[in-house]
């Protein structure tokens, strides 16, 4: 486990370094415990921020209870 810690802190450029590839479907580690690029490892891509997502569908079920409530009076 300690090799592994070493093995991963000598990929890690000291300043700088090469951009991060996008990632494929079909590349990944096979190794055990699993060996995980920063793209791998995080939970969601950043295609849409998700804080902007949160507030349109707080904003749209606003809109729709106004609505009801309107319509039920």
């Amino acid at each position: 486990m300690q090799d592994d810690v070493r093995e991963r802190e000598a990929r890690i450029p000291e300043k700088g370094g090469e951009p991060i590839p996008p990632m494929r479907a079909d590349v990944h580690s096979d190794s055990d415990p699993a060996v995980e690029t920063p793209v791998e490892a995080r939970q969601g891509f950043l295609d849409r921020p998700v804080l902007v997502v949160l507030v349109a569908g707080l904003v749209l079920a606003m809109i729709g209870w106004v609505v009801a409530e309107m319509w039920a009076y």
